[in-house]
């Protein structure tokens, strides 16, 4: 895989973070809590470069993407995979977005270029997904994008999951 990710969709840019996206990396880290200081920001930053190294295509460590508003170009959230934790058989799907752009289909928007990217890029063969209880908006997210339901997880959220081949022929079906 190549070092740079850029995935551009009708409103947003999803991206590669570089140092050069410090102040938003430290004021969207955490979009429920305070912002992280500057020098936490960097090694994030550090962190993510990192593990982007790492991913190949069929395999994937961690890849995390800023969420860049195309119509001011601000940095709004975060999407990406995850399978940093290896009891997983297959990636998770992430998405957070700053709380004055829900609603906007704006997650939707994210997280169905991400599948996109994982299946017709990367070649991976599956993904899944959580939403907690409460967050309905992110289980309609998983919902939008073809994801099937699967119960609930551990925890007592929604979990979702899509292969790679249930992926190719809904998009198949819709073209």
């Amino acid at each position: 895989m190549t070092f740079m990710v850029m995935i551009e969709t009708a409103n947003l840019i999803l991206r590669t973070v570089t140092m050069a996206d410090i102040n938003g990396v430290a004021s969207s880290w955490n979009l429920d809590k305070e912002p992280i200081s500057r020098p936490e920001a960097e090694q994030k930053i550090k962190w993510m470069l990192s593990n982007h190294a790492q991913n190949v295509s069929g395999k994937v460590i961690h890849l995390c993407l800023a969420v860049i508003f195309k119509d001011t170009h601000e940095f709004i959230g975060w999407c990406g995979l995850d399978h940093t934790n290896e009891k997983d058989a297959d990636l998770a799907l992430f998405y957070l977005l700053k709380s004055n752009y829900w609603g906007k289909g704006l997650a939707t928007e994210a997280a169905g270029a991400l599948l996109d990217y994982a299946f017709a890029q990367l070649k991976l063969a599956s993904i899944h997904g959580g939403a907690a209880p409460e967050n309905f908006a992110s289980k309609r997210v998983m919902e939008k994008i073809n994801m099937k339901y699967t119960g609930l997880d551990e925890e007592g959220g929604y979990a979702f999951t899509i292969n790679r081949d249930e992926y190719l022929s809904i998009q198949r079906g819709q073209g």
